[in-house]
């Protein structure tokens, strides 16, 4: 099996390959231009959708924009809050610490997580451009391009308007189309929280309740992996040796809570016993290191594996993987569209939250009042330094 670092490897020099074939076919008067490490496609069918999704359903768009903004400005306030509450959290171990993190693949994520992240970044980027589209061409603004972009693993959509008409546009005109791609992913993190609260009901229609936990992840050279369990692996019974019965007590393991339980009971437990769903029983030394940070913990006992409740299937042909990617990728969607919406609308430079403060500021051209000058910069490093120091706590404290 390829390691992540030789997939990395492969996917750059593939890139890089495909890169220097477009560069001598001259491929970018087809609208295919090539970068070092992806790939853009322009193409005039997209203009062409977007500007009739533009004009079509007018009353509907006004709509969703007025419940957009409503939701925006909620979101960005209490984001806001938290995040300059937030280093106190994470100084003085207070419950509810949010730890952030740079998605890089590789590096910060593993190959196979970042994996995970396609289709979320799929349903922010996409939205959010054609939130801008739609907005421009109810404001009567010119698209300039529009396509899909490939860069590294990650893939979206893009738009680009016409500078000279975005110029000649009002600026309650601007300042709609540039909001507009956040009001849109607001909306869609409402609707990924409708899921996230509706998923037991959904998956109750092709799926049981929770009948043992299934195994997602295995760290090497920890207990699990020592004693050959694997990814895919269903544990539904945990057992500890009774030296005064002289026999082991098994543990029904129903599900995640189940399983905490167990390993915060047997903390002093120096051989467990597992009772999987194909029949086999696993033995193993636990350990008291967390394989995520490295830490001792003396509270509880680690396996070196993650977790997710296993739901039976109620007909042969449903994958049991289905209830746990379906919760991560709607998690996944939920968390990156609500992040969407607080980053973008940042005065951190190139965002649109920037570009909007500036229009508001009037702070374009030469001629820009020197006042608010000062007062755009001093809000871009205030918040540039909130963002840098809610990551480096949370690299140095998780």
């Amino acid at each position: 099996m390829l390691t992540t670092l030789q997939i990395v490897i492969i996917v750059i020099l593939s890139l890089m390959l495909l890169t220097t074939i477009g560069s001598f076919f001259k491929l970018e008067r087809f609208g295919i231009n090539f970068y070092p490490f992806g790939v853009m496609f322009r193409t005039e069918l997209f203009n062409k959708i977007l500007s009739k999704l533009g004009e079509k359903f007018k009353k509907f768009w006004q709509v969703l924009y007025r419940i957009g903004q409503v939701l925006t400005g909620l979101i960005v306030l209490v984001l806001v809050v938290y995040f300059l509450v937030n280093p106190f959290l994470i100084l003085f171990d207070v419950p509810g610490a949010l730890g952030m993190q740079l998605l890089i693949p590789g590096i910060t994520v593993d190959f196979q997580t970042s994996l995970l992240f396609i289709i979320p970044i799929l349903f922010v980027i996409i939205p959010h451009e054609l939130g801008h589209a739609v907005m421009a061409k109810r404001e009567e603004i010119e698209l300039k391009s529009s396509g899909i972009f490939i860069f590294f693993i990650f893939f979206g959509a893009f738009v680009e308007l016409v500078i000279e008409s975005m110029a000649k546009a009002t600026k309650k005109s601007r300042i709609k189309v540039l909001l507009n791609g956040s009001t849109i992913n607001a909306i869609m993190s409402v609707l990924f929280l409708g899921l996230y609260l509706l998923t037991p009901v959904i998956l109750s229609a092709g799926y049981s309740g929770a009948d043992g936990v299934i195994v997602t992840k295995i760290y090497e050279e920890y207990p699990a992996d020592i004693s050959n369990l694997i990814k895919g692996d269903v544990i539904q019974e945990m057992g500890n040796f009774n030296e005064s019965t002289n026999k082991i007590e098994y543990m029904k393991i129903k599900n995640n809570q189940d399983y905490n339980v167990f390993v915060h009971q047997y903390v002093n437990a120096t051989l467990l016993y597992l009772s999987l769903l194909d029949g086999h029983n696993v033995s193993l030394i636990p350990t008291r290191t967390d394989p995520t940070s490295q830490t001792v913990n003396s509270e509880k006992i680690y396996l070196g594996i993650t977790i997710y409740d296993y739901l039976p299937p109620k007909v042969n042909w449903l994958s049991l993987w289905f209830p746990y990617y379906w919760s991560i990728e709607v998690i996944y969607c939920l968390n990156l569209s609500l992040m969407a919406v607080f980053m973008n609308m940042l005065p951190l430079g190139i965002t649109d939250g920037d570009k909007i403060l500036q229009e508001y500021l009037n702070v374009k051209g030469d001629e820009a009042n020197p006042r608010h000058k000062k007062i755009l910069n001093t809000l871009r490093m205030f918040f540039i330094c909130i963002i840098i120091l809610n990551l480096v706590l949370s690299m140095v404290k998780f």
